[in-house]
């Protein structure tokens, strides 16, 4: 994570910066970015840089959380449904939301499909599945534990298969569908 001088810069030079290392890490992968370019481009001096972060790996996980924290922001909280319709509504509303802004920012779409899978599952997903199962419709009896794992590794397998393949609201709507019907086998037992 970023060093302490970092967070003392402006919010729209930090902003800036972290801006031209993603469009720099969802160009070219992590590996082959350049801190030397990326410093170059954000017209900061590489002294500077190290000022700030503790190298090219650092500035790439700063730049994967702000990317993931954005996301995050996009989806907002998940707001609880009362019926199994209302559930899948707002699944499907989150998805759209989530898929719009990704194409509208190629660049956090690139990034993501950069960024490993996450090791903890985001409040949202959890809640989601929480949800599922408040409803009763989710067959918990096998081992709620790891259905809920199991869940949550579906959404983000799907994620990560949806991510190159997002060309249009249309796509996106189709794996939102997709991943609905998984859920459901999944969810039932078969």
């Amino acid at each position: 994570m970023p060093l302490p001088r970092f967070q003392r810069l402006p919010a729209d030079a930090q902003t800036a910066f972290l801006d031209v290392a993603r469009a720099h890490f969802a160009r070219d992968g992590r590996d082959a970015a350049s801190l030397a370019r990326i410093v170059e481009d954000a017209g900061v001096s590489k002294s500077s840089a190290y000022h700030y972060f503790d190298g090219k790996d650092d500035l790439f996980v700063t730049v994967a959380a702000d990317t993931l924290v954005r996301i995050s922001t996009v989806l907002g909280p998940w707001p609880g449904a009362d019926s199994e319709a209302e559930l899948w509504e707002r699944f499907h509303d989150a998805s759209a939301r989530l898929s719009g802004f990704l194409l509208a920012h190629p660049v956090h779409r690139a990034l993501l499909e950069r960024i490993d899978a996450q090791a903890e599952p985001s409040p949202w997903l959890r809640a989601f599945f929480a949800n599922a199962v408040a409803l009763g419709l989710v067959d918990t009896a096998p081992n709620a534990q790891l259905l809920e794992d199991a869940t949550l590794a579906l959404l983000q397998a799907t994620d990560r298969w949806a991510l190159p393949r997002l060309s249009s609201p249309g796509a996106a709507e189709a794996v939102s569908v997709a991943a609905e019907a998984l859920l459901r086998r999944l969810w039932r037992g078969g």
